[in-house]
């Protein structure tokens, strides 16, 4: 039973983003505590499941497809709902929108297909400091420089971390490539 948590993190956060994208909008482009609160809170169950899955040993189907699904949404919304407020540019919707259909379509088709999303450090932080950075969007005023510092460094990171998976999947195939004429060699 407590190895099936992390799935349980997951599906609560997934839960929580049609609540927090409901909160949100009610606040009509003021800071939204309530709203802050859920996100708060789904944020704190991506890094909660990530750790139980790994420390419990309880990694599954369910988790590897939607953890990464919930992530993607949970940010997403928040990005689309604070442009349309206002509170955000429509640059950064673009990005991280884009990265994340990059990312996550990678999983179904072409090299990425059957690599799932293997987690580094700059993507982990890349989150963390996204999520923050929403997170003071919501619960400050509109234009708030230190929460679209906090937000564009995520975003930055975010980036250099697709590209360092990119790079990772699309050397892997190659390096498989090069090495099976060389096994067929020693095998005449």
């Amino acid at each position: 039973m407590i190895r099936q948590f992390p799935n349980v993190l997951t599906t609560v956060r997934l839960a929580a983003v049609p609540l927090f994208a409901a909160l949100l909008l009610t606040a009509d482009s003021a800071p939204a505590p309530m709203a802050a609160a859920v996100f708060a809170m789904a944020a704190v169950t991506d890094f909660l499941d990530g750790e139980l899955s790994r420390r419990l040993h309880a990694q599954s189907r369910y988790g590897r497809v939607l953890d990464p699904i919930a992530d993607r949404l949970l940010i997403d919304v928040a990005v689309v709902l604070l442009w349309h407020e206002d509170r955000v540019p429509l640059v950064l919707v673009v990005v991280v929108v884009a990265r994340d259909i990059l990312l996550l379509a990678s999983l179904f088709v072409g090299p990425g297909r059957g690599h799932g999303v293997r987690v580094n450090v700059i993507g982990k932080a890349g989150t963390l400091l996204m999520m923050i950075g929403l997170l003071l969007t919501i619960m400050t005023p509109r234009g708030t420089v230190s929460a679209s510092l906090v937000l564009w460094s995520g975003v930055a990171l975010l980036l250099t971390a697709a590209v360092v998976y990119a790079r990772r999947v699309l050397c892997e195939p190659r390096k498989q490539h090069a090495a099976k004429p060389s096994l067929n060699a020693n095998h005449r």
